[in-house]
């Protein structure tokens, strides 16, 4: 058989070792590091952790309230990442805890580790908001909270509270500073009222704060929706349709917000895209995502009852997508703020929050650390409701530890439903091989020690070397880096492209300490506009999740070299038993699997007109394990593998339900291109009964093993 090797062979044995039981090399008791033995603390959600044990592949951890385990209260199995978080809150008191590890093969395990204890403490100061409090009040209360910490800050229980008024900034609530507390909410309920542009909460430099119990919605909402009546191909370059305004339940006004003299939705207008009624929470399933509409496109008509107004869009071919009968959303999210926004805060959990809107996303983490969002739901709220967030569900961007997302819901979200990335930090200027300076900017996050690599977008070139930064400084407005080891002459000698006036063009440094590690997205359901998960990250799990009707495909790993310069490369991953169906019909799915890892660099296709483009050279994926996974109806490609060295796809199973394909062209079960040492094991294609080119698609690949 094609590509059958000696590497083929090793796997086989291997395979038949696992089945005969064969005993491997022992293993060392895991050493465990978080919580310190013995230590207390009010965070009732604690991320658990321990260091890798050498030829350590998964491991499992208990959590018991005696000492000899026999009172087991919560055990997670097969975890593939140094750190746990308990999904359900842990009990007051004393919790003992214990790791091992096992062998990929699950033959052998080590001894369970010694014995650490955690005490979960209770706070004793509560500090309650009354039933019908204004803001002020509200946020008096919680002055008092934060001031006489460790606390509780707790809303009546089943009541509504009104947030209305005006505001300067962009949060309900802005507060900083906060050591240990618990926002419990009881289930109340939070109405912004006639602010749809304002977020709810905004946490910065804050440690151990919990946030919980609590559903917000927004009145009016920061989206609309628009029943499309006629439709005017006469131009195809122009855009000309007449719309009616949808209704909506519960709300002041009966009507979604309207699109024209409406200044607090128009003035925050950001894009639009057409929705799937008959698949709640989806777009229509074309392959554009996108329509450029501006309020100066409409113009209100004469009418009686409900806004009707036409839409007249030039320049533009968008026109051929809309039909009577479909359904427009508008997304005003431009200068807005989101339900949650963190930064420079450490252990922050988020548990039973539903949001049913808001201005932007859901839960976002700048350069913080150890992010939870448990048991959460973005869910739509009734059957007048298509779209919830405006933007991603979870979004963190240079975090030290990733976040934990598990046993949530976002359906209806306007973007991805879980983002994680750092940016680039651009190149000014080579002073010399040890010496460059980066651009002053929120995106320069280097501090000594911390390691770093050299991308050109360009080229899709990532240096192979990596580089520790000694020195930060700044100096005439930008950034003096000096790091070891020094550049290597041809390649500092073809550092180039920096000081351009379009940034996105420029190198780029990538600070790999801080790319969201052992993150955890489990057990979740995504439906929404984009990726599901888009990840750019290390030793980290998506497992077990529902990825329905992604418009984008389902589970991305790549960089965004154009116009967000997000990135970089993704190592360690394993994407486990994920249920995938009919994600990737848009134009993110083009010539993409369901499953997308790969590289990418600019590619100028006109003047100063740039798209993201597979990177002719790099492989620094690594290590990534896409295993058990089930695909039904794959838009183009099945599982697309790029620019990845070492990784295993094996035992995924692809399903069909439909006649054809969303995307014409070729289409693969699984592509590999520019890869080394991949390994095919045992993937299912007899469930999908349409006819691809090929099933297994290699291109530009070497050490590639397949066994069938």
């Amino acid at each position: 058989m094609k590509h059958t090797t000696l590497r083929a062979v090793i796997i086989l044995l291997f395979l038949c070792g696992m089945a005969a039981g064969k005993s491997y090399a022992v293993l060392n008791q895991p050493a465990l590091s978080a919580p310190l033995n013995g230590s207390t603390g009010y965070v009732r959600n604690p991320s658990f952790t321990w260091l890798a044990v050498t030829n350590g592949y998964s491991y499992d951890i208990q959590l018991a309230t005696d000492t000899s385990f026999t009172n087991i209260i919560v055990t997670r199995t097969n975890l593939n990442i140094t750190r746990f978080v308990p999904v359900s809150q842990l009990p007051a008191g004393k919790v003992y805890w214990r790791v091992k590890a096992k062998n990929e093969a699950g033959t052998d395990s080590s001894a369970w580790s010694s014995r650490f204890t955690y005490i979960v403490a209770q706070p004793t100061s509560t500090y309650t908001i009354p039933a019908n409090a204004t803001l002020k009040a509200i946020k008096d209360t919680m002055r008092k909270a934060i001031m006489n910490t460790p606390s509780i800050l707790a809303f009546t229980a089943d009541s509504t509270y009104y947030i209305e008024g005006s505001f300067t900034g962009l949060f309900a609530i802005d507060t900083a500073n906060i050591n240990d507390l618990i926002i419990e909410g009881n289930n109340a309920h939070i109405i912004i009222k006639n602010n749809p542009h304002v977020g709810f909460m905004r946490i910065q430099n804050s440690n151990r704060v919990t946030v919980r119990r609590l559903t917000v919605d927004w009145d009016p909402l920061p989206h609309t929706l628009l029943d499309v009546i006629s439709v005017n191909n006469t131009d195809t370059t122009v855009l000309n349709i007449n719309v009616r305004l949808r209704t909506v339940t519960g709300k002041a006004s009966p009507f979604y917000p309207a699109i024209y003299n409406n200044p607090s939705f128009t003035d925050h207008w950001s894009w639009a895209y057409l929705v799937d009624p008959a698949d709640p929470g989806s777009l229509k399933k074309i392959n554009n995502n996108t329509v450029g509409i501006q309020p100066a496109d409409v113009t209100p008509l004469a009418c009686k009852d409900t806004p009707v107004y036409n839409i007249y869009h030039t320049g533009t071919k968008s026109g051929k997508y809309f039909n009577v009968g479909d359904v427009l959303s508008i997304v005003a999210r431009d200068n807005v703020g989101p339900l949650f926004s963190t930064r420079n805060c450490i252990d922050l959990v988020f548990d039973s929050i539903i949001n049913y809107a808001s201005p932007i996303g859901c839960y976002y983490s700048y350069d913080g650390s150890d992010m939870k969002v448990l048991n959460c739901q973005t869910p739509l709220k009734d059957a007048s409701r298509l779209v919830s967030a405006n933007a991603d569900g979870v979004h963190c961007r240079a975090n030290a530890i990733g976040p934990w997302v598990e046993n949530s819901i976002f359906i209806g979200n306007a973007d991805d439903g879980v983002a994680l990335y750092n940016k680039g930090i651009f190149v000014r200027s080579k002073i010399n091989s040890t010496t460059l300076t980066v651009t002053n900017n929120e995106f320069m996050n280097l501090k000594k020690g911390h390691i770093f690599r050299i991308y050109t977008p360009k080229t899709g070139k990532i240096m192979g070397t990596n580089f520790t930064v000694d020195t930060v400084f700044l100096q005439s407005g930008a950034y003096r880096v000096q790091f070891s080891p020094a550049i290597p002459a041809s390649d500092y000698d073809s550092l180039v492209d920096m000081n351009i006036a379009d940034l996105q063009q420029n190198v780029q440094l990538f600070n790999t300490n801080l790319r969201n590690e052992r993150f955890m997205i489990s057990n979740n359901r995504f439906t929404v506009r984009a990726r599901g998960s888009i990840i750019r990250s290390a030793k980290g799990m998506i497992e077990n999740n529902q990825y329905f009707s992604c418009s984008s495909p389902a589970i991305s790993l790549y960089n965004e070299a154009a116009f967000w310069y997000n990135g970089l490369y993704s190592r360690d991953i394993w994407i486990t038993n994920n249920d995938i169906r009919n994600s990737g019909f848009d134009n993110l799915g083009a010539d993409a699997g369901a499953i997308n890892v790969r590289i990418n660099k600019i590619d100028s296709v006109a003047l100063n007109t740039y798209n993201d483009v597979m990177s002719p050279t790099s492989k620094d994926h690594a290590n990534i394990f896409i295993r058990n996974n089930t695909i039904t109806n794959f838009a183009q490609h099945g599982i697309s593998l790029f620019n990845a060295a070492n990784c295993v796809i094996q035992g995924n199973t692809f399903i069909s339900t439909m006649s054809g394909f969303f995307w014409p062209g070729n289409h693969y079960g699984i592509y590999i291109n520019t890869t080394n040492g991949t390994s095919i094991i045992s993937n299912n294609f007899s469930g999908d009964t349409r006819t691809p080119k090929t099933l297994i698609q290699q291109v530009n690949d070497s050490g590639t093993t397949i066994v069938p």
